[in-house]
């Protein structure tokens, strides 16, 4: 079973929270900075890459096209709006002229509309890391539209339409469509898997004193931070990332990892670097879901691992309803088989990323369009935020006593059945 007592000192343990709040201050004064950048003028303009664009009617019936930017320099992530129709797709670069006169310093930290008096595309001879040819690549191998948007998102964490969200809403997989740990572990098994028997034949021959595990790590991490920085520091992503990094260095170091501990840093210093995650879901979704993967683990280790294998997936469902349904409310039956669809997506992940790599990516069309297409029934299962509180203080009372673990899932269980 694991243990839950600090793997540090509480001189080091208090050593590490000051240079954690050194930090975050820092962070925080240069985030204040950029804001007042790009505030000291009532009329701000710059260039920004697209991360979003859709289409949207009013009341009134009058069509409008909403933008999702993120500015140069800062890297702050703006929405604003055209009302003329533009055709613009994702990671175009544009330049804007946006009136900023009224965003405070909370508005720019989680995201802020702004009114934009310009919005045009640019043309760079030299754009910065442009991945548009990706894209291209994948769409030219599906003839569904709406295929090619889930691969892309699954692939490159683009954004997906609202039609797509509620057809993998249904089902319950938004974790799994999001890039996060799951893809994380299987980018590094399959890395592991396809080096391994590569670096074991030339560390026989020439450097026998090498560490396999060690080096195979480093390059791990190295291609899993490209691929980072290609789906631009997606927050599910670079929490699992942070966590890799971190547990490699505390098992370097020949020091157990005691996953509450390293959850809690990993968190405490991603908070501290970029202040904005404070406001994401997909990093809290992140973290819950890694908590109670581990909470599960802390106390059901001693079961058969096949037991364990069998249960952990619809035990970590159940303790996420509380946490998923207060945010997102749209309930259906189908999403009880998030479980099973989890088991499947391990080799799913990697078979649709070989299929895409040779070429072949628009082989499973079919069968992905009628599992989105099924038709379900939806509910509602919504919960008020003192209820959220409460399980979630329970939820950290369960670390230590595993009575709190079972409360948690009796409740989930139950609130299954007040679907309206």
């Amino acid at each position: 079973m694991l243990s839950v007592p600090l793997f540090v000192s509480k001189k080091e343990f208090f050593l590490t929270l000051s240079v954690v709040l050194c930090v975050a201050c820092l962070s925080l004064a240069i985030e204040f900075y950029h804001f007042k950048e790009l505030t000291k003028n009532a009329l701000h303009v710059n260039t920004a890459t697209v991360l979003n664009h859709y289409t949207k009617t009013n009341e009134k019936g009058r069509t409008y096209d909403v933008f999702k930017l993120k500015l140069d320099g800062s890297g702050a992530e703006v929405y604003t709006v055209s009302w003329r129709v533009v055709s613009m797709s994702i990671k175009t670069r544009v330049k804007v002229k946006l009136k900023v006169d009224k965003i405070t310093f909370y508005d720019y930290l989680k995201g802020f509309f702004a009114p934009s008096l310009a919005l045009y595309t640019i043309y760079e001879d030299d754009p910065p890391l442009d991945v548009k040819p990706l894209y291209r690549f994948v769409e030219e191998q599906h003839e569904s539209e709406k295929i090619a948007e889930l691969y892309k998102t699954l692939l490159f964490a683009t954004p997906i339409s609202k039609e797509l969200r509620e057809e993998v809403q249904k089902w319950g997989i938004t974790h799994l469509i999001a890039i996060s740990g799951y893809n994380v572990g299987v980018i590094s098994f399959l890395l592991f898997f396809l080096l391994k028997p590569l670096y074991q034949f030339f560390q026989s021959r020439y450097f026998p004193y090498r560490n396999l595990t060690a080096d195979l790590t480093m390059v791990v991490l190295v291609v899993l931070f490209i691929y980072m920085v290609v789906i631009d520091f997606v927050p599910s992503f670079l929490r699992a990332f942070a966590m890799s990094v971190l547990g490699f260095f505390i098992y370097s170091r020949g020091i157990k990892v005691l996953s509450f501990e390293m959850l809690g840093l990993t968190t405490l210093g991603l908070l501290a670097l970029f202040p904005h995650l404070l406001f994401s879901l997909s990093f809290w979704f992140s973290v819950a879901g890694v908590f109670y993967l581990f909470l599960f683990l802390h106390h059901f280790a001693s079961l058969n691992r096949w037991v364990l294998l069998g249960i952990i997936d619809l035990g970590v469902f159940l303790l996420m309803v509380p946490i998923i349904h207060t945010f997102f409310p749209v309930f259906t039956f189908l999403q009880l088989t998030s479980p099973l669809t989890s088991l499947v997506f391990i080799a799913f992940y990697p078979l649709g990323l070989f299929l895409h790599v040779t070429n072949l990516g628009g082989i499973l069309d079919t069968v992905l369009l009628t599992f989105l297409h099924v038709k379900t029934q939806s509910y509602l299962l919504s919960f008020p935020w003192w209820v959220l509180g409460v399980y979630v203080g329970v939820s950290l009372v369960a670390i230590r006593y595993k009575v709190a673990l079972y409360a948690c899932l009796g409740f989930a269980f139950i609130s299954l059945f007040f679907i309206q």
